[in-house]
């Protein structure tokens, strides 16, 4: 066990002295033996054997309550000084990249905030897992670029949480500014997301099991600049695995285009889920986690474990103690 404020001890070893030299100074100048006045017949009260157990049990009690009480404030001290365990640790990381590419058209707009809401938990267990998140519809935007930083991502996902609820306002204005050119250009080009999904991806990673979470009902209105197929080659040569969320069909006339997220993710060693299935998230986070990677070593580091526990129970231990010896002392 170490201190971390060891310092602290100084400062209470010089206060300590402080204090003694002034009570010292104190009492030397309240010393005048012409103020004090002789009581008479008090040997007869003091030779009684009563009187001399009760002087006996008195002073221990004294003595005992004074133990205590300067070992309350010995690990008062210490805890002011920071007790921790200090180790040396080495820190892992699961190589391990995750992309949720959103597609926000209208048609699936409602059923990405459900999808965001159950991200946020479940980046709360991430551990070493770089999470990036990206939307499109016309064209795609990086909300998220690939990090491990959880409590930022934790933010900035609540934050399009709230902003898909509402539809409007700044807030969604900005987070959807330029996933749409115009409608001329199209909307749910579904190709052109994913191909810009990929090419955010790490393309240095090595060792490294990249993974992209496709949330799209493929509804595609308009020409995409790549087709679904040419997007699922560029994930096959990047050795990307791709994972389709499907929020179910919105447009009859297009419900055709769906049996193809099966095909596109079967070609690329990903999967097909549908978005109604409340497990559909854990299930291709658990498919992810199989995936074979190797952990990353970094340099060691030494950690440092709060340890205040053993102080807190003596000091409050010998406190009750003493407390109920003065009481006893009826003092």
């Amino acid at each position: 066990m170490a201190l971390i404020f060891w310092w602290m001890l100084l400062f209470w070893l010089a206060a300590g002295i402080a204090y003694v030299v002034i009570r010292f100074r104190f009492l030397q100048s309240r010393r005048n033996p012409g103020t004090l006045l002789p009581a008479a017949h008090t040997q007869r009260l003091t030779s009684l054997p009563e009187y001399a157990a009760i002087l006996k049990k008195y002073r221990l009690i004294v003595r005992i309550t004074t133990v205590l009480l300067s070992l309350s404030l010995l690990a008062s001290v210490l805890l002011t000084a920071r007790p921790a365990n200090v180790s040396l640790v080495m820190p892992t990381e699961q190589n391990r990249d995750i992309m949720l590419c959103l597609d926000v058209s209208g048609s699936v707009l409602r059923e990405d905030t459900t999808l965001i809401d159950r991200f946020s938990t479940l980046v709360k267990s991430f551990s070493g897992q770089r999470f990036g998140l990206t939307l499109f519809n016309s064209s795609a935007v990086t909300v998220i670029p690939l990090n491990d930083n959880y409590q930022l991502i934790s933010k900035e996902l609540q934050t399009a949480a709230q902003a898909f609820k509402a539809q409007k306002g700044d807030t969604f204005t900005q987070l959807t500014n330029g996933t749409l050119v115009g409608f001329q250009s199209g909307t749910s080009l579904v190709g052109d997301g994913l191909a810009s999904c990929i090419q955010h991806m790490d393309t240095t990673a090595k060792n490294r099991s990249q993974s992209i979470l496709l949330a799209t009902d493929n509804e595609v209105n308009g020409t995409p600049l790549v087709s679904m197929v040419q997007a699922a080659v560029m994930a096959r040569q990047r050795n990307i695995h791709v994972y389709a969320l499907d929020p179910g069909v919105s447009d009859s006339k297009l419900a055709s285009d769906h049996p193809q997220l099966k095909v596109i993710t079967s070609q690329t060693g990903g999967d097909y889920y549908q978005l109604s299935d409340a497990d559909a998230v854990s299930s291709i986070i658990d498919a992810i986690t199989h995936q074979a990677s190797e952990n990353f070593v970094g340099l060691p580091q030494l950690a440092t474990d709060d340890n205040p526990k053993p102080f807190l129970y003596i000091s409050a231990l010998v406190t009750v103690i003493s407390l109920a010896l003065i009481w006893r002392l009826e003092l």
